[in-house]
């Protein structure tokens, strides 16, 4: 319940912004919609589809079609944003069209419906999708995507901040991406509302929205906030560099909590690498780069020696282990030198010894600081004030990372020397007995 009252909360906040700033399409009663609609353009139905033509003679715009949630304006495909530019405090009526299912626009137009033909079936209709996997709880991602597959029924809200949502199957609740894309299949059904804040809406032909349609701040051409891409935040809308500032916040956060947790299991550990980032930080970047380059080779190499041998084959099932040991260490190592910055941070400015937690806390804040205030920069300023900033705030958290996994490595290695085992000191001869 807490889960679900905090997706809410976040997706109502973003949604009372986005309002102040851009207007969204929302889908009202048709019987609303089309009285509206006919005050400004005659609505002609289409196959699968309908045609809008302006009443007004002196209008700029000829025919609009809206087909298979496609809409096209004198010839040419537009996105929302485009859509808007074209048409101005129009879009949104188009746009509300654009949601309605190919029989509602026929409906809107008051066409008919042709009666089957004898002997044909009925269409498969959403209703008939068998929905065979059942998942209960909402599902959310922060910086990545989310899929309900078309037999999936998922109890919840499927929610994507600065991600893409894609439904094929059912959604009981609502279906938010922040700063992505979101896309309904044409199986596609969604009991609650359908939101799309800082990306596009893609709503094929046959899909069903229960509750409400929101589309705001749409960009040009649709792309969004996608994973793998370096710079999303440089290059979207707005909403999408809102998304990104959002992401890594949470992942410093996140990062803060599990240094704190790494520091009270390991606080020795901890420590001892700290020193050794402190004593040879040089020393330590160039083990650390040479171990992160080397790491792929050699895990390859270990992969095709394990499987060319009868006896290593077994010894394959441990290699995701050993990664993960890697990443442990890696881990470990750049908390250690987020407790030395920590500390260094505490004794420069004269502030009270903030103890070991609350020193690697405001060391993971100070090293990833300079990418969060990146992202601040960037949701003002877009690209020109955000790109070298980000640059140089991910090169920053680079060396951290690759520092403090050297250190961790020289701390391995110096505990294994000094607690390897012991060999017993040759007695060195003495002075002859007369």
């Amino acid at each position: 319940m807490v889960k679900h009252w905090l997706i809410r909360t976040i997706t109502a906040g973003v949604l009372l912004m986005a309002l102040h700033t851009s207007t969204g399409a929302q889908t009202p009663a048709s019987s609303d919609l089309g009285t509206r609609l006919r005050e400004r353009y005659d609505v002609v139905a289409l196959q699968q589809g309908v045609a809008l033509v302006p009443r007004d003679s002196a209008s700029s715009v000829r025919m609009i079609q809206v087909v298979d949630g496609v809409v096209n304006v004198d010839g040419e495909t537009l996105t929302g944003q485009q859509l808007r530019d074209r048409l101005g405090s129009d879009a949104d009526l188009v746009l509300q069209v654009s949601y309605l299912s190919s029989q509602q626009q026929r409906e809107l137009a008051g066409a008919v419906p042709a009666p089957p033909l004898p002997g044909a079936s009925a269409p498969q209709t959403n209703e008939a999708v068998q929905r065979t996997d059942v998942v209960r709880g909402d599902r959310v991602r922060f910086g990545g995507d989310v899929t309900v597959e078309r037999d999936e029924r998922l109890e919840g809200d499927a929610v994507a901040i600065g991600g893409s949502v894609t439904v094929n199957g059912e959604v009981t609740g609502d279906a938010t991406s922040i700063g992505g894309t979101l896309t309904l299949g044409p199986d596609a059904v969604v009991r609650g509302d359908a939101v799309s804040v800082g990306g596009t809406l893609n709503r094929a032909s046959g899909s069903r929205v229960e509750g409400d349609v929101t589309e705001v701040g749409g960009g040009g051409g649709g792309a969004g906030f996608r994973r793998g891409m370096w710079f999303p935040a440089l290059f979207g809308t707005f909403w999408s560099r809102f998304g990104s500032l959002a992401a890594t916040a949470l992942r410093l956060a996140v990062l803060a909590m599990v240094a704190v947790i790494i520091v009270a299991f390991g606080r020795n550990a901890v420590e001892r690498i700290a020193a050794r980032t402190a004593a040879a930080p040089v020393r330590s970047g160039l083990i650390g780069l040479l171990a992160e380059i080397l790491f792929v080779p050699v895990l390859v190499l270990t992969a095709v020696v394990l499987a060319v041998s009868i006896i290593g084959i077994p010894l394959l099932f441990l290699l995701p282990f050993a990664v993960l040991l890697v990443m442990l260490v890696a881990l470990v190592g750049f908390v250690g030198l987020a407790y030395h910055v920590g500390r260094w941070i505490a004794s420069r400015f004269g502030w009270r010894e903030p103890g070991a937690y609350g020193s690697v806390a405001i060391g993971v804040v100070a090293i990833g600081g300079l990418t969060l205030l990146a992202k601040l920069a960037a949701l003002a300023g877009g690209f020109v004030i955000g790109a070298p900033l980000t640059g140089l705030g991910y090169f920053v958290e680079f060396v951290a990372w690759t520092v403090g996994f050297g250190a961790a490595i020289l701390y391995w290695y110096e505990s294994q020397t000094r607690f390897g085992p012991h060999r017993p000191a040759t007695a060195t001869p003495g002075p002859p007995v007369e």
